[in-house]
């Protein structure tokens, strides 16, 4: 539009790549150059997205079918209508940030409509900005009203970058920060046996993703959610439940834990983080949502745990309506059809070359294939985003590759990725 100030592809791709460089992260900059992706995002609308640039010198916008989806803040896809008109109408509405030391009708609307979407007895719940800062309110609140301290988490799992929510994940990401605080344990995820032995009447609160994307995209055995549940109500434990990526209807059912792992499985833990999707792609949302008991934490002071920017009002809003669409009973049968078409397509990879791929595991629209080594998952990657589709291997265990499309993907699109996948694998060398 005449008039308007250009806002996107102020720079050619390579000045833009030396700005980051430069002013954001070199180390980034130089890592993505090495894979040779270093593209810059540009336009991006449903489940695509386009670089300013190719590759290469020469080759047109790349394009791509976004199937990394940033772990699930994209499930509803690129720009969706509804999501757009929200944003718009809660700006119009006169709707902002909010005062947190306020009563605020937007949180409360938003906190009602999730209790009736929670699995039976989650009635509660607390805003934050980020996953990092709500998993960490979950563990305060487990040490608040256990008077406990020691955390139990997964082996390889991956809760955040902030303070409790790292204390809590895998060594890779806090040893470089010397950040090995005591009281947390990780133990192999999916071993009953481990949590057997682990949990006693010293621990606080175990914290499980309910599938490990960062991990792996793992798939814990049938019953191992349920006996950690058992295991938790005999030591006077909590539960947590990491629903960040396989919540909000990535598995097919809207929670992971309840029934989304394992269909018949109605799995109720005390509290249930979530955050990414919850901003529909827009404003930065996560919640802590917890059962009433745990509220006795704030008796004395309900101001000792406070987040200035947490639950804004606009982003309460607009995650209503990204609610009111996930929750629907036809949009959840339709994720697991096209989970369903693309888990075959996967498990198709490993029939055609087991010598090189071990696994194809998930649930609904979130996949793993794991390949024999890091190499072939680091080269998955390359060959993928040559081939048009934008997904990435697994940071704890880059054997991996996951696959999360938008939820929104249509069949004959899953074709389409399924397409641009085969190519992609049949790129990759084969062992003599």
């Amino acid at each position: 539009m005449s008039g308007m100030e250009r806002i996107t592809g102020t720079a050619s791709q390579r000045d833009i790549v030396r700005l980051y460089a430069e002013h954001v992260s070199a180390p980034k900059a130089q890592f993505f150059k090495d894979l040779g992706i270093a593209f810059v995002q540009g336009e991006r609308h449903g489940i695509y997205l386009k670089a300013l640039e190719g590759l290469r010198k020469g080759q047109p916008p790349l394009e791509l079918i976004d199937c990394r989806t940033s772990g699930g803040v994209f499930n509803l896809g690129h720009r969706h209508p509804a999501m757009i008109q929200a944003m718009k109408d809660g700006i119009d509405a006169g709707l902002d940030i909010g005062d947190h030391h306020a009563i605020s009708e937007q949180r409360a609307l938003l906190a009602k409509k999730l209790a009736g979407l929670m699995p039976p007895g989650i009635t509660k719940t607390a805003f934050c900005v980020g996953g990092g800062e709500a998993i960490d309110l979950s563990i305060k609140l487990a040490r608040g009203i256990t008077k406990r301290k020691r955390i139990v988490s997964a082996e390889g799992a991956y809760h955040g970058v902030t303070g409790l929510a790292l204390a809590a994940g895998d060594a890779r990401f806090k040893d470089p920060f010397g950040w090995r605080p005591p009281d947390f344990l990780n133990v192999p995820f999916g071993s009953a046996g481990a949590m057997e032995a682990t949990i006693d009447d010293s621990v606080a609160a175990v914290i499980l993703e309910t599938i490990p994307a960062t991990g792996g995209i793992l798939i814990a055995p049938g019953g191992y959610f349920r006996r950690v549940r058992e295991l938790c109500d005999e030591a006077g434990a909590l539960l947590i439940a990491d629903e960040v990526q396989a919540g909000l209807g990535r598995t097919g059912k809207l929670w992971g834990i309840h029934g989304g792992v394992h269909e018949n499985e109605r799995v109720i833990p005390d509290i249930i983080v979530l955050a990414k999707g919850m901003s529909a792609g827009y404003y930065p949302l996560a919640t802590c949502s917890y059962k009433p008991f745990i509220e006795k934490v704030f008796e004395q002071d309900p101001f000792v745990h406070i987040s200035t920017t947490g639950g804004s009002e606009l982003g309460c809003y607009v995650c209503g309506k990204m609610l009111d669409i996930v929750s629907e009973p036809r949009f959840l049968d339709h994720v697991k059809e096209a989970g369903a078409r693309l888990g075959d397509g996967l498990v198709a990879f490993k029939d055609e070359a087991p010598s090189i791929v071990v696994d194809a595991r998930g649930r609904g629209l979130m996949w793993g294939l794991e390949f024999v080594n890091d190499r072939y998952g680091h080269g998955f990657t390359l060959k993928m985003i040559e081939n048009g589709v934008f997904a990435d291997y697994c940071g704890n265990r880059e054997s991996t590759v996951k696959l999360m499309p938008p939820l929104v993907t249509t069949l004959d699109e899953v074709d389409l990725i399924m397409g641009r996948l085969n190519a992609a694998f049949g790129a990759l060398p084969r062992p003599k």
